[in-house]
């Protein structure tokens, strides 16, 4: 297992007591889902340079949240969904949630609020696999990497 992917799994078991049964370690692509939803996207990176001379890698992973209902629902939804998502990424040791947007999500053709967090995940190391490189074995056909909770 690589850096990124023990990050998402570390991710997605504090984030899966949030919101039980409705959390997924990668987006729900293809299959409906049922908001409130919380799910983690791709990660973007970035190295960073401590003091003068230390570099790290940081992954920054985008943590979706959908809400549906009524605004005032939708809206006080969100706040209580962000406040608990940003709580349990800062138990995984090594993440730092860093800010959230909010967005417009469509959801089997209607459009409900919601928000991203961005939770930057920083490596000891540049390199992103443990300990050598190694040949990345992509199956022929695309299997779930976790299972959901």
């Amino acid at each position: 297992m690589n850096r990124l992917t023990s990050a998402r799994v570390e991710l997605f078991e504090a984030l899966a007591p949030v919101l039980p049964g409705r959390v997924a370690a990668t987006p729900p692509v293809g299959k409906p889902y049922v908001s409130p939803y919380v799910w983690i996207d791709q990660p973007e990176g970035a190295i960073t340079t401590v003091g003068q001379r230390t570099q790290l890698s940081v992954a920054t992973f985008p943590i979706w949240i959908s809400y549906d209902g009524a605004v005032k629902a939708q809206v006080i939804g969100l706040d209580d969904l962000v406040s608990n998502v940003w709580d349990a990424c800062l138990t995984v040791p090594a993440a730092r949630p860093a800010r959230w947007r909010t967005a417009v999500l469509d959801v089997g053709g209607v459009a409900v609020r919601g928000v991203v967090v961005s939770v930057d995940v920083t490596f000891g190391a540049m390199t992103l696999c443990l300990p050598t490189v190694e040949e990345s074995l992509i199956p022929p056909e695309p299997e779930p990497v976790l299972e959901e909770v």
